[in-house]
């Protein structure tokens, strides 16, 4: 039979301008031949049965045809769109869907597009667990921009493809391959763990199932519903989550009792590390990722980092730099790698977002010095006891911005604003920045500046006695407090803060500290 893999389907979208490689199955031996407007290309398979060609590169267009032939077997697939394609990656704020985003209703009114599409692989976490559920009811096939399909889009990236396929006026592919809670490691090969000098993850790994009992593992596996993630809008607990609610008030709504007098046991809730745990390094790599590549791409949107926040923040910024190269090299392409920093967090659940201060200047260092790289920062966009944040608007549009300037080459602002620079002399201390466009502002409260942070020979000055005014590229603040001395200025130092202060995109400053001396 014929075959060709589960990406290829109707509706699809194809990356325009380049080659692109097409693959599938077939247990006839005569040539396999792939046809799309006026190319074709032509493959013997190899004695596995597997086939793989090139084809194009294709010119953006619409309602195109793509036949498959080996033998007497033909498959035809319609209502194929050329334009660009763009992967979604991560864990749960990439994963969350429009459903939960707070203007769905709004968008949902107003979202039929039928340029822009999206395809959701599957959520399996081993080689063949495809075929022990049905997960094509509502994951792997191709979906069109419509009132009743809006709601199983990622956010951050419908918001991103709506803002691009406006702004491009061409057709926009999303390839979503997220789970929510992952770490970084399980996206990844374990030559480039090593590389990013992240043994701990497979040291503990391996410390964990040294003793496991795989028989009783697997019958456990297979018998705990949460095993099989085929319809994510069916789990109570992730719905009530998703939608901000409290685990005490997920316990009350759904079993009629207080968190004190549960008796639940939490351990019995807690998955069971083993070879078929999401979480386990190298596991998503192999059982989705690598199931899409090399799927034709323009480049990659990824939002992840909350999970190692509460696991080795200090192994992230080399984690996270070996990632984007491992992703790169799958597809043997540099292709951009567009991605969000976290947002601000207080507490939600057992997570705590001080080490979030750790994740975030990470990803600011790898946006600094990994080339093709850019970063949306999120400042504003947080909420204190919720780990998923509902506004995700402002962070498709700030990844669309960065792709238009950085991919595109349209003359955009698209960085934060970036504190650069200290004068300081008596009283008086000028902060000088980047990426200002027109003009700073600040949004709610103008009487400060949220998140901000004075301290003078190490001694903090207090917020209500700093005078701000703003000129343009620079902040003036005066206070009787300002000694000489050694002064450190910083902006977002902590798990939680609400930026108020941003550039003429309204892009909120993005989190950075400067030294500089009171004379």
């Amino acid at each position: 039979m014929l075959n060709v893999a589960m990406i290829f389907q109707n509706h699809m979208v194809l990356q325009r301008e380049k080659k692109i490689t097409v693959w599938g199955e077939t247990d006839c031996h005569e040539r396999v031949s792939v046809r799309i407007q006026n190319e074709k290309a032509v493959t013997i398979p190899l004695e596995n049965g597997t086939w793989c060609v090139e084809i194009g590169p294709l010119k953006v267009s619409k309602f195109e045809e793509m036949e498959i032939i080996c033998g007497r077997e033909r498959i035809l697939l319609t209502d194929i769109l050329i334009g660009d394609v763009w992967l979604a990656g991560g864990q749960s704020n990439m994963e969350f869907y429009m459903r939960y985003d707070e203007n769905y209703e709004q968008e949902q009114r107003e979202c039929a597009n039928s340029e822009i599409r999206f395809f959701d692989y599957p959520e399996v976490s081993y080689e063949g667990q495809l075929k022990e559920a049905d997960y094509g009811k509502n994951f792997g096939f191709w979906r069109k921009t419509t009132q009743e399909d809006l709601e199983w889009f990622s956010a951050v990236a419908y918001y991103f493809a709506k803002e691009l396929q406006e702004k491009l006026d061409i057709p926009i592919g999303i390839v979503g391959c997220n789970w929510g809670g992952t770490p970084a490691c399980a996206w990844m090969t374990e030559e480039a763990i090593r590389k990013g000098k992240g043994e701990i993850f497979l040291k503990e790994y391996q410390d964990e199932i040294k003793n496991l009992d795989l028989e009783k593992y697997n019958e456990d596996f297979m018998n705990n519903p949460a095993s099989w993630r085929t319809d994510p809008f069916e789990d109570q607990i992730s719905e009530l989550l998703m939608r901000g609610k409290s685990i005490e008030e997920i316990i009350q709504t759904l079993y009629g009792i207080s968190l004190e007098d549960a008796s639940m046991d939490a351990s019995a809730m807690t998955p069971v590390i083993g070879p078929k745990y999401e979480r386990r390094p190298c596991g998503l790599y192999h059982s989705m990722l690598s199931k899409i590549a090399p799927y034709g791409l323009k480049g990659f949107l990824f939002y992840q980092g909350e999970t190692d926040g509460d696991t080795h923040p200090e192994c992230y910024e080399t984690l996270f730099s070996a990632l984007i190269e491992d992703w790169r090299k799958l597809w043997n392409e540099e292709l951009p790698f567009l991605f969000v920093q976290i947002a601000p967090l207080n507490q939600w659940m057992q997570c705590v977002g001080t080490p979030y201060v750790t994740i975030r200047n990470a990803q600011q260092n790898v946006a600094d010095k990994v080339a093709n790289t850019a970063m949306a920062v999120t400042g504003d966009c947080g909420m204190e006891f919720d780990i998923h944040p509902k506004k995700k608007k402002p962070v498709g549009k700030r990844l669309a911005l960065q792709a238009l300037q950085k991919v595109y080459g349209r003359d955009v602002l698209c960085e934060a604003p970036r504190l650069s620079s200290i004068d300081a002399k008596n009283n008086i201390v000028i902060l000088n920045f980047l990426n200002t466009g027109s003009g700073l502002h600040l949004q709610g409260n103008k009487e400060k500046i949220n998140g901000l942070k004075v301290q003078v020979n190490g001694n903090p000055v207090r917020e209500e006695s700093i005078e701000i005014e703003i000129k343009e590229n620079s902040i003036v603040l005066a206070s009787k407090e300002f000694q000489k001395g050694e002064i450190t200025v910083s902006f977002g130092d902590g798990g939680w803060y609400q930026m108020n202060l941003f550039n003429s995109a309204d892009i909120p400053v993005r989190p950075g500290k400067v030294i500089g001396v009171i004379k």
